[in-house]
């Protein structure tokens, strides 16, 4: 951390779920943060109000090669972190230009924006989802199998990534983090659906919820892309970030609804599973706790409280739940 001190960074997706938590660590620590958000707008991005005075906020697309040029010229980075994509899973059926358009292209854009400048590292956020029904625990050197617009799209940005590093040895690094959760998440994912639907006790209607996931809180994934920032000498290579345990969907859900003291009952089966489900995701992070001195993460269940305490107090404060 001591190496990002009064260092320029730039941070796209700044004031996503986990680009804002990274943003606050940062300038926490004191460096000089460089934050890109995709829209403009007269409400300054409620996930970065409490450092707003603190960081130099950016508005432009990552589609718009003009924009990137401006952005990198302004910003002068030593090091980026590039979170900004399209991230939902689900609904990137339905949205597979949009995909195509900010995953990859914009990605591109990125990158030959920064072509023009002395930048020293670059961090690229790709995603578990790159595996597929791969066998579990998933390594950074198996053959990836993505199986969802989204995930294809986020494999080939590791993809350009991989041939700028060998071909012209641009000081790229790869990150694929497993499910984040933790405070200020958008409520349309499965932790914080379940913890708000609680809360108002309303209906909550899920699969079987047989799949397996590992959910890992956010600030244990901060840790590992700042890692991936610092660490001398892994340019060119690809880390997993995660705790590596699972949970099955059913269990999740039961343990969240239990902390809460059981204040409604989950409907198993009431939701169809996805077709192309991804049964078993579960990272092996021996090489990220090798080469990047990755510790273990906490536990679920303490990260489970500390997240339903946020979103109790933000329900009392303000009768609303957070959502960006």
């Amino acid at each position: 951390m001591d190496d990002l001190v009064g260092a320029r960074v730039l941070i796209t997706g700044a004031t996503g779920f986990i680009g804002s938590h990274l943003t606050r660590r940062l300038v926490e620590h004191g460096a000089q943060v460089h934050a890109l958000t995709s829209t403009v707008s007269s409400v300054y991005p409620v996930r970065l109000v409490d450092v707003r005075d603190r960081i130099t906020l950016h508005g432009g697309n990552l589609n718009d090669s003009g924009a990137m040029a401006s952005l990198v010229e302004h910003a002068d980075p030593k090091v980026v972190f590039h979170l900004g994509a399209y991230t939902h899973v689900g609904k990137s059926w339905e949205r597979v230009d949009e995909c195509i358009q900010t995953n990859v292209h914009g990605s591109v854009n990125l990158l030959q924006a920064l072509a023009r400048s002395n930048y020293e590292r670059f961090v690229y956020t790709s995603t578990s989802e790159v595996y597929g029904g791969i066998a579990v625990p998933f390594r950074e050197d198996a053959a990836v199998d993505p199986s969802s617009p989204y995930s294809v799209s986020k494999y080939s940005g590791e993809r350009f990534c991989s041939m700028l590093h060998k071909g012209k040895s641009w000081p790229i690094v790869v990150v694929r983090p497993f499910n984040a959760y933790g405070p200020a998440q958008s409520p349309d994912r499965i932790i914080p659906e379940i913890i708000v639907k609680a809360l108002r006790k309303e209906r909550l209607a899920m699969t079987q919820g047989r799949q397996t996931r590992e959910f890992n809180y956010v600030e244990d994934l901060v840790d590992g892309f700042i890692r991936a920032a610092t660490v001398a000498g892994i340019e060119g290579e690809v880390f997993n970030i995660g705790g590596g345990e699972e949970v099955s969907m059913r269990d999740l859900a039961q343990t969240i609804l239990e902390l809460m003291g059981d204040p409604i009952s989950p409907e198993f089966g009431a939701l169809p599973d996805r077709p192309t489900e991804i049964w078993s995701m579960r990272s092996d992070v021996t090489k990220a706790r090798s080469r990047l001195g990755l510790l273990p993460f906490r536990p679920l269940r303490e990260g489970l409280e500390e997240t339903i305490s946020w979103y109790r107090r933000e329900l009392e404060q303000s009768g609303s739940v957070f959502s960006a």
